[in-house]
């Protein structure tokens, strides 16, 4: 059922707690300030580190798909928008917190609680896998999995899930480095059967409070998943150990389906109605893998090293903008001191010629000057009884005109 007047801007909510942050946003409880006054969990993200990092596509893929989902094991998508540079998705809000917080506090769950946290997440994931065109999800992990108020699963985050046809592969390396099939790491595509992977590592860690693949180095673990060293705690009940087995084969073929999953003794052992909330008393369980605490406070530092990482490229990517503009600029001015000494050096010609014309000008007058006087003496000397034919007088001043073309 759709939300009724959803909100639409960022003055229709009022960010009260930031509830986690992420390589591109961050995540927020959120009230309506009137009306109903509805409690959200907003999810903040940056466009420009979207386009930056070109995944819009990838983003509207999950917005889509989480608009189409409706089952009470699936986080909702009520509302989209963007408003000043950021994408604002508002979500079913869990109150009781991620399962990895849950397990965290706990170190590890006791059976019965593990096998109702698997069981309720293999029914949102047996929903997705059959629809008529099955998501696969690619990222189950704890940090993943939300728990509502009455603690039960609401599988979250879908930025990795992508549509599946049957008898297709998909070959996305994606995912969290701990959680990822042996067919991801060897880029021989992957389907469903990836997601049932995840669920193998999950009730691993579920049981044991840690991490079945973890290790000191991205190598070292790889290396441990395709050879699948799966090493147990020696207090792990056998039916989990056993489950955890089937799920977690080398061969995607080999691995339990989901329902098949959801069918095995470790499920069906324990009744749900008496199966109790999950404690907070913490039960340690040492071992030589790293706790799933250990794993996350590993992935959180990675996440930061890769914002860093981003932020170190971004500044960069502005020296280099800004060197290119410095050189742009220095030549600019190296050609405005060119044109200044062009036009210095015209300007002292034409002074040159200026003051060369000036000179002609006062010698041209000075002749003129000169000429008009003798003009003047040639007839005075005729006026006093001198007297010339105009022949000669034309002769006379043919000779001292400086004028006179040769």
């Amino acid at each position: 059922m759709a939300l009724t007047n959803p909100p639409k801007q960022k003055k229709d909510l009022i960010l009260e707690k930031r509830l986690g942050k992420g390589f591109f946003g961050e995540v927020y409880r959120a009230t309506e300030p009137d009306g109903e006054k509805r409690t959200f969990a907003v999810k903040l993200i940056g466009q420009a580190l979207i386009d930056q990092n070109r995944l819009t596509d990838q983003l509207q893929r999950e917005i889509d798909i989480l608009y189409a989902l409706k089952h009470p094991r699936i986080v909702r998508l009520f509302f989209d928008f963007k408003e000043d540079g950021s994408i604002y998705l508002g979500m079913e809000f869990a109150a009781g917190g991620s399962l990895f917080d849950r397990l965290n506090q706990a170190t590890k769950f006791k059976p019965d609680i593990a096998s109702r946290y698997f069981c309720e997440t293999c029914e949102a994931l047996d929903y997705l896998h059959h629809l008529p065109e099955a998501v696969i999800h690619r990222d189950i992990k704890p940090e993943n999995i939300l728990l509502d108020s009455d603690d039960h699963i609401k599988l979250a985050d879908f930025g990795w899930a992508n549509k599946y046809l049957e008898g297709s592969q998909r070959d996305t390396f994606c995912g969290t480095l701990d959680y990822l099939p042996p067919e991801m790491i060897l880029g021989t595509g992957h389907d469903t059967s990836a997601d049932m992977w995840n669920m193998g590592v999950l009730l691993y860690e579920l049981v044991t409070g840690q991490s079945p693949f973890g290790a000191s180095s991205k190598e070292a673990t790889c290396r441990l998943i395709l050879s699948v060293d799966l090493r147990f705690p020696a207090e792990v009940e056998a039916d989990a150990k056993d489950l955890v087995v089937a799920l977690c084969k080398k061969k995607p073929a080999d691995r339990l389906k989901v329902r098949a999953a959801m069918a095995h003794v470790f499920i069906t052992k324990f009744n749900e109605a008496s199966v109790p909330r999950a404690p907070n008393a913490t039960e340690v369980n040492a071992d030589g893998r790293p706790s799933v605490a250990a794993r996350k406070l590993k992935d959180d530092v990675e996440k930061q090293q890769a914002e860093l990482q981003g932020a170190l490229d971004a500044k960069k990517r502005s020296e280099e903008a800004l060197a290119a503009s410095l050189t742009e600029h220095d030549n600019f001015v190296k050609l405005i001191q060119k044109e200044k000494q062009l036009k210095a050096s015209a300007m002292a010609e034409y002074k040159e010629i200026s003051e060369r014309v000036s000179s002609k000008d006062t010698e041209i007058e000075d002749l003129r000057k000169k000429l008009e006087l003798l003009k003047a003496q040639v007839e005075a000397g005729a006026s006093g009884g001198y007297s010339a034919s105009p022949s000669k007088k034309a002769e006379f001043f043919n000779k001292i005109n400086p004028f006179k073309k040769n």
